[in-house]
């Protein structure tokens, strides 16, 4: 028996998290088609500013009826524009979900990657990055419960501040001292890796997931449950 390949789109999925969530994906069996504003010879990428009204229209048309089984979204402003950061990490989101709503269907499952800085305040970003994952939380339970009687799914995923990715892997050595510091402090004793991200998308993305709309998913080995009164204390090494 012949089983027809789902189809996935990722955005951003040329590199960093979104190449492995994509390898991921295609590694089950699933056509991926990837989406970014940078050119590729790979015919199952479509090179489009996610940003621009006309260019999704354009890609709507493109795609044309084709069933959309899962839309995954990974792709990130790197600038300090405050307009440019939420057009293109919060309003992009929004508009292609609006493009391609037809092309999903009862089963579809879109899933948004956020951060984990629409819970805490991180020194090293932006205040638009932190508004902007907030804000990519809540559209992610707005989905939720406008496309949940379509039998439309839609989850979000907040990773930890640091991970390890293809671009930093030769940076986070076993010897490198931050990547020591996030083991102490972190339960599981470890790093993240973008594979944990892609697992998780990858079930999120599965037939084993099909009551799971709404949430909001830490993925962070259990640090987010962890005083930071006592993280303080362990690594002060002081006691009450």
């Amino acid at each position: 028996m012949t089983t027809t390949a789902k189809i996935s789109l990722v955005t951003g999925g040329t590199r960093g998290i979104g190449s492995v969530i994509a390898s991921v994906l295609r590694d089950r069996g699933d056509n991926v088609i990837t989406l970014s504003k940078r050119k590729t010879d790979n015919e199952n990428h479509f090179s489009v500013d996610l940003s621009s009204k006309k260019q999704l229209s354009k890609l709507s048309k493109n795609i044309g009826s084709t069933t959309i089984d899962n839309l995954v979204f990974c792709h990130r402003y790197r600038g300090k524009s405050w307009n440019k950061e939420f057009q293109i990490s919060f309003n992009a989101v929004y508009h292609t979900i609006e493009a391609l709503s037809s092309n999903l269907v009862s089963g579809s499952s879109i899933v948004i990657i956020g951060s984990n800085a629409s819970r805490f305040i991180l020194d090293e970003q932006s205040l638009v990055y932190h508004a902007t994952r907030a804000s990519l939380e809540n559209l992610a339970r707005y989905y939720a419960v406008q496309l949940g009687p379509k039998g439309i799914r839609c989850n979000s995923i907040l990773p930890g501040g640091t991970l390890i990715k293809p671009e930093n892997v030769d940076f986070f050595t076993k010897e490198n001292p931050v990547r020591k510091l996030i083991e102490e402090i972190t339960p599981l004793s470890k790093m993240g890796d973008a594979k944990d991200i892609a697992h998780l998308v990858e079930f999120l993305c599965s037939d084993k997931a099909t009551f799971i709309s709404g949430q909001s998913i830490m993925i962070d080995g259990g640090l987010s449950i962890v005083g930071q009164e006592s993280i303080a204390r362990r690594l002060r090494g002081l006691n009450h």
